[in-house]
């Protein structure tokens, strides 16, 4: 009885799943991302940029490496420091395939 039982579960799984078909799919195709850290320094005014950017780029994240800019998305964006000093900027990539680039610059800044 127990074995029957199964069998009808098992034949009744079988009956209600479409089979899965991978030509269906659209699985995206991506180049990673690249790019180096691009700056243009106006005393406490920064405008940071991708320079020899690479690669499918979906999205564009920067730290300004001062603990208060994080969280600003785009190819070029500008930043406005409160004070002098050496700051590491960080720059994150990423694509719609979910690849990821990081990398990170050393700049100073000056009154």
């Amino acid at each position: 009885m127990l074995q029957r039982c199964f069998c009808m579960l098992v034949l009744l799984v079988m009956m209600a799943c479409e089979p899965f078909d991978l030509e269906k799919k659209n699985f995206p195709t991506c180049v990673p991302p690249k790019a180096a850290i691009g700056v243009s320094i106006g005393r406490l005014d920064v405008t940071f940029f991708l320079e020899n950017q690479e690669g499918d780029i979906g999205v564009a994240g920067w730290d300004p490496g001062d603990g208060k800019g994080k969280g600003r998305v785009g190819t070029r964006v500008t930043y406005t420091y409160e004070k002098a000093g050496e700051y590491n900027v960080t720059l994150v990539l990423a694509n719609e395939c979910d690849d990821k680039f990081t990398t990170t610059r050393k700049i100073t800044v000056q009154n």
